[in-house]
């Protein structure tokens, strides 16, 4: 390859249909509850986007208990309860009905804030058999981001990517995610090859087909956080988008200035902690691109590269752990050296 950051050709070899498919994948979600129990307000909550774009998205169906039967076709159930109140037997009617069908529900308790005895509240429980469960406040964005989101994604693991696509609410966490798991699997690929020839653009110990890996992942990063925050499914519009605003030539050269300084004690442990930091800083720029709406400034860039690669020590010690110490080659061991004394 002759740029590290020449992806057109990567994603010429690549079909993005299935990621594309897996994305547009319709989700019906059936908000159901009775009167005044904040249905509305989570329907909002789902679908406001600071940074709309121009997709149609497929609104969630609001209804109350009475037309509940409407909900047959749902891929998901949110049954919304009113945590002031502590009796709840037409909602669990409901719910035996829907759960003999064998569908998928996640029971959501809104207004906790305002729950009057939460012994009382904790009592009605039993009635829903162990199925998933939230509370907090829909008018509380922190309230949803830490209890209710996690609870409908870990339900739907399958159409994380889809939720996130058409309901704005999911797209943080699941775009840290796909950060996250990328960059570990950088950095597990990264554990299990050894440093072999220098690239002559760069003049640096790292191995040709390494590199071609590396971002051909980080290329798919870039696609499928795209596809998750809602812009459409043409990678050419991703790069786009993406390059202006990450400075991707600029993360590269941050990166391979560590791996200058790193070449006197160069190991398998460098090249893991560099593999995670590089894709966590590339993923947490696209972010702040757009959340903020802004490109991240060098320096900014920085300091998101240097807390990454912090992470990533952490990371390649917790591999390393794992791998037996009596055979360990010789970078495996001086690898660890290298984690000791960072």
């Amino acid at each position: 390859m002759s740029k590290l950051t020449d992806v057109w050709e990567i994603f010429k070899e690549v079909d993005t249909r299935p990621l594309a498919a897996q994305a547009e994948r319709p989700i019906f979600l059936a908000i159901v509850g009775a009167r005044y129990a904040g249905k509305s307000t989570l329907i909002h909550a789902l679908s406001f986007n600071a940074k709309p774009d121009e997709r149609n998205v497929p609104p969630a169906i609001e209804l109350t208990l009475d037309e509940s039967a409407r909900a047959q076709d749902a891929d998901f159930l949110i049954l919304v309860l009113d945590a002031t109140r502590t009796e709840f037997s037409a909602e669990a009617k409901f719910f035996r009905e829907w759960n003999d069908s064998d569908k998928r529900a996640l029971i959501y308790y809104n207004k906790t804030d305002l729950a009057h005895d939460a012994n009382q509240l904790g009592a009605t429980l039993l009635q829903w058999k162990g199925a998933p469960t939230a509370f907090g406040s829909a008018l509380d964005p922190l309230s949803l981001d830490r209890e209710f989101v996690p609870r409908v994604l870990a339900a739907l693991p399958e159409e994380s990517l889809a939720l996130a696509r058409n309901f704005p609410i999911f797209r943080r966490a699941v775009a840290r995610a796909l950060v996250s798991d990328t960059a570990r699997a950088n950095a597990m690929y990264t554990l299990g090859t050894g440093v072999a020839e220098i690239i002559p653009v760069l003049d640096l110990p790292l191995n040709a087909a390494d590199i071609l890996v590396l971002t051909k992942n980080q290329a798919l990063l870039i696609y499928k956080l795209g596809l998750a925050l809602g812009l459409s499914t043409r990678w050419e519009d991703h790069l786009a988008e993406f390059g202006g605003a990450v400075g991707v030539g600029f993360l590269w050269r941050q990166i391979a200035r560590q791996l200058v300084g790193l070449i006197p004690v160069i190991g398998i442990a460098p090249k893991v902690a560099i593999a995670y930091a590089g894709t966590v800083a590339l993923g947490e720029a696209i972010l702040f691109w757009y959340q903020t709406g802004k490109k991240i400034s060098g320096q900014g860039m920085r300091e998101m590269y240097a807390n990454a690669l912090a992470r990533g020590k952490v990371i390649a010690h917790e591999l390393m752990t794992h791998t037996p110490r009596g055979g360990a080659p010789k970078k495996l061991k001086s690898g660890r050296k290298w984690l000791n004394r960072a």
